[in-house]
C-alpha cells in the first residue's frame, strides 16, 4: 500500500477517534436519569413508488436528548428501517442525528444495504423508454456528516461517503450500448470533503417556515488503486413560508456538478419521490443536474391536508451543454395524512405527472 493510501486511512482513523471520543464522553457524562427519557418505538409500514411498486416494512426508532437538563438542546434520534417489495427489492437502512453540548456538535449519517433490481435508461437527456434494461445489484452505502456550529444555525464540518456496488447483473455488463458506462461491472468509491449546513426550519420533517441550505464538495477515489475518480459539488437550498396562517409554500433549488469518471449509480438523477415526482427514479442522469421545485400544502380537515406541486430540471455532461429544449417538467397533486400530532409529521400520497409518464408515491415525510 502506497504512502497516499496510508495517509488517507490515518486521516479517517483520526476522524473516527474524535467522533467516538465525543459520543462516548457525552454518553458517560449524561445524568443517569436522562436514559429513562429515551423513547423507543416500532411501526409497520406500507409504501408505493414507481420504482418499487407495493412494499412493506418495519421501522424502529428512538427519540432522546443527550442531556435532558438542557432545555435548548435539540432532540436526537435514530431510525432503523427494513423493507421488502413485490419487485423483490430488499433494503436495510439505518439513520442517526445526534446533537451534543448545547447544539454545538451535530453528527448525522446513514449506513445502508440494499439488493435492488431496477430499470437503467442510460445516460443523458435523450434516452428512450424502449431501450431500458432491468439490472440488479447489491449496494453498501455509508455516509457521515460531522459538524461543529460556526454561528447560530450555521454548521461546518467533514462529510465522508462510501459506496460499494457489487453482484452487478450480467445484462448491463454484456449490453453493447452500456459498455462505456463507468461502473458497469460494479465499483468501490469513497469520498471526503467539507460540508456546510444552515438550518432554521421549525420542523425538519414537515417545515412551515424557515430555510435550509446545504453545500458540500467531495473528492472521490477508488480505494483499491487510489485513483481519483471524480469530484462532486452539491448545493441544496430550500425555503418555507406560511400565508394566511395555513397555506404553506416551500421552494427548492438543487444543483449538482460532477467532474471526472462518475460511476453510473452515483450520477445525479431525475425522478423518484424527491426530484420531479412522476418520473421513474434515474429516468435521466448525467454528470450535472439542476432542479427547481415548489409546492403548496394546506390542512383542510382534522388530520387531512392537500398539496399541489411542480418543477423543472435537466441533466448534462457539462454545464455549457444545458439546453432549454431539454428541460423536463412535472406537476401533481397530493394528500397529507397526519400520523403524529405532537411532532406534526405526515404520510404523503402524491400523484405526479410528466410529459411522458406518471407515478404514485405513498411515503413518509415531505419531499423537501
Amino acid at each position: 500500500m502506497n504512502g497516499q493510501v496510508d495517509k488517507l486511512l490515518l486521516f479517517f482513523k483520526v476522524i473516527k477517534f474524535f467522533i467516538v471520543f465525543f459520543v462516548y464522553n457525552k454518553a458517560f457524562s449524561t445524568p443517569a436519569d436522562s436514559l429513562k427519557k429515551i423513547k423507543i418505538g416500532a411501526l409497520p409500514s406500507a409504501f408505493y413508488t414507481p420504482e418499487t411498486r407495493l412494499g412493506f416494512g418495519a421501522l424502529v426508532f428512538t427519540h432522546f436528548k443527550t442531556n435532558k437538563r438542557d432545555s435548548l438542546l435539540r432532540k436526537s434520534n435514530t431510525q432503523s428501517y427494513i423493507s421488502y417489495t413485490i419487485n423483490k427489492q430488499f433494503a436495510f437502512e439505518n439513520d442517526y442525528q445526534i446533537w451534543l453540548k448545547g447544539n454545538l456538535f451535530y453528527l448525522t449519517g446513514a449506513a445502508d444495504f440494499s439488493r435492488f433490481p431496477e430499470f437503467f435508461y442510460g445516460i443523458g437527456n435523450d434516452t428512450k423508454e424502449p431501450d431500458r434494461l432491468m439490472v440488479s445489484f447489491d449496494l453498501i452505502r455509508v455516509q457521515t456528516k460531522n459538524l461543529l456550529r460556526i454561528k447560530n444555525n450555521i454548521y461546518g464540518g467533514i462529510l465522508f461517503h462510501y459506496q460499494n456496488l457489487y453482484n452487478q447483473d450480467v445484462k448491463l455488463m454484456s449490453n453493447n450500448s452500456c459498455m462505456d458506462v463507468y461502473g458497469n461491472m460494479g465499483y468501490t468509491a469513497s469520498g471526503i470533503g467539507p460540508v456546510f449546513i444552515m438550518d432554521n426550519r421549525d420542523n425538519p420533517l414537515n417545515p412551515s417556515k424557515g430555510s435550509y441550505v446545504e453545500a458540500s464538495y467531495v473528492d472521490y477515489k477508488n480505494i483499491i488503486n487510489n485513483e481519483n475518480m471524480f469530484t462532486a459539488l452539491t448545493v441544496d437550498a430550500r425555503k418555507y413560508h406560511t400565508f394566511f396562517k395555513k397555506l404553506i409554500w416551500n421552494g427548492n433549488a438543487y444543483f449538482s456538478y460532477s467532474k471526472g469518471e462518475v460511476p453510473y449509480r452515483m450520477l445525479p438523477e431525475i425522478g423518484g419521490a424527491r426530484f420531479l415526482r412522476g418520473y421513474y427514479r434515474g429516468r435521466f442522469r448525467d454528470n450535472n443536474m439542476f432542479i427547481l421545485q415548489q409546492e403548496f400544502r394546506m390542512p383542510v380537515y382534522k388530520m387531512l391536508g392537500v398539496a399541489l406541486f411542480g418543477g423543472i430540471g435537466s441533466v448534462a455532461k457539462s454545464i455549457d451543454q444545458f439546453k432549454t429544449n431539454e428541460i423536463h417538467y412535472n406537476y401533481g397533486v397530493g394528500l397529507r395524512i397526519r400520523v403524529n400530532k405532537k411532532e406534526n409529521t405526515n404520510i404523503r400520497i402524491d400523484y405526479g405527472f410528466t410529459k411522458d409518464s406518471q407515478g404514485l408515491y405513498v411515503v413518509f415525510a415531505e419531499a423537501f
